[in-house]
């Protein structure tokens, strides 16, 4: 090191470290081969290459399944709607039925006319029988 610079390395010194850290041979734990530290610095592998894509179609892949996810909660929602509103107007349709005979059985009993209805198999109410 300079040291008239108050400690600072010189330009000639920092460009003999960095040859001397990219020509360093150093030993990989895993395998005990020697290898250079200058192979970080390549290109990635065919490998690398095809995880990448892999993983980035498996993102683009989610994306668009948390979208469908989205739109089928949507529709699964507007048919639960649908499926209420259907019972309850069911359940109206029950209701007026009863409302009418009710009525139709006032009508008849106070013009004095005994009624008694019968629903015929097509759902009508169709068939009178008077009684004496």
């Amino acid at each position: 090191m300079n040291m008239d610079d108050g400690g600072a390395p010189s330009k000639l010194e920092d460009s003999v470290i960095d040859d001397s850290v990219k020509n360093r041979r150093t030993t990989c734990p895993h395998t005990h081969k020697t290898i250079h530290a200058s192979v970080k610095l390549q290109r990635p592998s065919g490998n690398q290459v095809a995880v990448r894509k892999y993983r980035e179609k498996k993102k683009a892949q989610n994306a668009y399944l948390e979208q469908e996810v989205k739109k089928l909660r949507l529709v699964n929602r507007a048919l639960i709607r649908k499926l209420q509103l259907q019972a309850a107007l069911g359940a109206e349709a029950v209701r007026l039925r009863r409302l009418l005979m009710d009525l139709k059985s006032r009508i008849g009993n106070e013009l004095g006319v005994c009624r008694v209805y019968k629903q015929s198999c097509n759902g009508s109410f169709d068939s009178c029988i008077h009684s004496d």
